[in-house]
């Protein structure tokens, strides 16, 4: 079995990864680039023959998740090579293709957790993992007598499946925190929350991730425990619904501007669906009783809000990496909730593992050899383990004797 790293290395995000045998080559994950900040549109112009144009040489892809640096590039996979992902996957990208009028992305079977995969002489079991996207999944994948583990994007391994892996020969693992020391839980999201919650005399706003399902978890643990209800536009409201995200209270809907049947016809059936929810006069009604669950996009509404009920009492909670607060469209919407008299509170929780977590993860693998991706500091890795084979892009690496080709 060989290992070749498409793109990956020594960089954060864009995974495309190659795994090959005599007979078979399938690949994990097809990332779109993380695009400038201020231009999340950018073009990724990346073409990989046999992959996304001229002739078909790949037998399968396997996806990990739904975030885009994972699996941004699937539209332009060629149309005869099956695509591979999670439920969960699935049903998220289809619910941002109808809300965004794009085309619905290709799936072309379903993986399911701990069940394997055949293709050619290659197995592949899906293992999920804790992130922030439901539905991830790490695979270990076996040929010609040898296991690789690669980790996608992960902050935790679940105890139960490191019986399950056996002798790992190489351990293909992400590092974005690498050259971070714990941070903040996701627990500690919660509580925090929770206190900021029952200190807010007016509304409470959110602004988080949509799809990142375990912030929306914590953030609705909070509402309970703040005696508080949390509130979704029709967006958030199908994600949660429709993506086997559990919570113990019903929401309360609301519905932003940009929904109607002419405008935006796909995402307008989704309000239709459950228009029972969806009450902007109950909104109003239970308004210092809310936290409503917010994106950049949604300023017109908080001028709204703001004249039915002035939010000078108000917290904005900034459940986000810091970084996007160089962007335009955020930092737009940061200046008017300040404009509003809004205290801005700062509570994010990474979805990566940090060094500790990384550490205890490979011990607990122990793999022969250690390839780093996902990571601008790869180097960091041999500090917790002594055979950490760093690649550049294109490199191909022998599984078995973990030598480079």
């Amino acid at each position: 079995m060989r290992l070749r790293i498409l793109r990956g290395t020594g960089q954060i995000g864009g995974n495309i990864v190659e795994i090959a045998t005599n007979t078979t080559r399938i690949i994990l994950d097809c990332g779109r680039n993380l695009p400038p900040l201020d231009d999340p549109q950018a073009d990724d112009d990346i073409e990989i023959d046999g992959l996304t144009c001229g002739k078909s040489i790949y037998d399968a892809v396997f996806i990990t998740h739904y975030h885009a640096d994972h699996c941004g590039l699937n539209e332009r996979i060629n149309a005869d090579i099956p695509i591979y992902m999670s439920r969960e996957t699935k049903t998220v990208l289809d619910i941002i293709a109808d809300f965004i009028d794009a085309p619905l992305p290709r799936a072309d079977q379903i993986l399911t957790c701990s069940k394997e995969v055949v293709v050619g002489n290659i197995m592949v079991l899906p293992l999920e993992v804790y992130h922030s996207a439901k539905g991830a999944m790490a695979f270990l994948v076996e040929a010609d007598g040898q296991k690789l583990f690669y980790t996608g994007d992960f902050n935790g391994i679940d105890d139960a499946y490191y019986p399950l892996m056996g002798k790992i020969d190489v351990l293909l693992c992400e590092g974005t925190n690498i050259g971070a020391r714990n941070g903040i839980t996701e627990k500690d999201v919660e509580a925090e929350a929770a206190r900021i919650m029952r200190e807010t005399t007016g509304q409470v706003f959110v602004l988080c991730s949509t799809t990142n399902a375990e912030r929306v978890k914590r953030i609705e643990m909070a509402c309970r425990e703040s005696g508080r209800t949390i509130a979704f536009d029709p967006f958030m409201n199908a994600i949660i619904g429709r993506a086997g995200m559990v919570l113990y209270a019903d929401p309360v809907g609301f519905v932003p501007h940009y929904i109607s049947e002419e405008k935006t016809p796909r995402a307008y059936k989704y309000l239709i669906s459950e228009i029972q929810r969806f009450n902007n006069a109950e909104v109003i009604s239970k308004m210092t009783n809310l936290t409503f669950m917010v994106r950049q996009s949604m300023g017109r509404f908080l001028r709204v809000l703001n004249k039915l009920t002035p939010l000078t009492d108000s917290t904005l909670i900034y459940s986000m990496w810091r970084g996007y607060e160089d962007t335009e469209y955020t930092k737009r919407f940061l200046d008017l909730c300040s404009s509003l008299g809004m205290r801005i509170e700062y509570l994010h929780a990474s979805g990566h593992a940090y060094r500790e977590q990384l550490e205890t993860a490979v011990l607990r693998l122990n793999p022969t050899a250690l390839v780093p991706i996902h990571t601008e500091s790869a180097e960091l890795f041999r500090e917790f383990h002594d055979k950490v084979l760093v690649l550049k892009d294109g490199d191909v690496l022998d599984v078995e004797r973990a030598i480079m080709l």
